[in-house]
């Protein structure tokens, strides 16, 4: 009974994580459908349309992704007991090294748009 409960626990979490992730993705996709077709009406009227800027969705999500990486990478290196295997702390530099790219790519693009001003 115990095992079964043990395997229960990280596949309900599972699920709840995948579930909310799908939504999460169902419901940007219905505002990026939204947007277009409120783009093509006033490109259609004549009014001129101005853009979303994409390197302001650059920021946020490199500084999440970078601090849950340190978050991660710490956590893991100081709370798995000492009979798990060595090196597991490793796997919390991947989404500090997905933010880093993206702050990277943001700064990038920043010097871009001021070099493009002068």
């Amino acid at each position: 009974m115990g095992s079964a409960m043990e395997a229960f626990i990280p596949i309900t979490m599972f699920l709840a994580f995948a579930g909310v992730a799908i939504a999460a993705m169902i419901l940007k996709n219905q505002k990026r459908k939204i947007e277009s077709t409120e783009i093509l009406a006033a490109i259609e009227k004549g009014v001129e349309v101005k853009f979303p800027d994409v390197n302001k969705n650059r920021l946020l999500p490199g500084l999440i992704w970078l601090f849950l990486g340190i978050i991660m990478t710490l956590g893991m290196a100081l709370a798995i007991p000492d009979d798990a295997p060595s090196g597991m702390w490793v796997w919390g530099l991947i989404p500090a090294a997905v933010g880093a790219a993206y702050l990277i790519v943001y700064r990038i693009d920043q010097q871009k748009g001021d070099s493009e001003e002068n």
